[in-house]
């Protein structure tokens, strides 16, 4: 069986921070188009979270950060939270 490119899951919530167009917006939609094929790659830095332990990729991407996991037993990326970096 080939293996096949992840699901990109993006929190709702998440996507109302961004601007509703303009070029940050369409950066920030073409960087997480683009983690289908690069989620193995790591993000700028990682957080763990203290309760769960899960450690967190963020991607600092046109003025926001963007924080996502990758789950690989469901070969998906969970995009949890976006939010403009001040």
């Amino acid at each position: 069986m080939m293996s096949r490119d992840p699901r990109v899951l993006i929190n709702l919530d998440a996507l109302e921070k961004l601007p509703a167009s303009g070029r940050r917006r369409k950066e920030v939609v073409d960087f997480l188009k683009a983690l289908q094929s690069t989620g193995n790659s790591p993000g700028d830095f990682h957080v763990t979270d203290p309760e769960s332990h899960r450690s967190f990729q963020v991607s600092l991407v046109a003025g926001h950060a963007i924080t996502w996991w990758t789950d690989f037993p469901v070969n998906e990326i969970k995009v949890v939270d976006i939010r403009p970096i001040t």
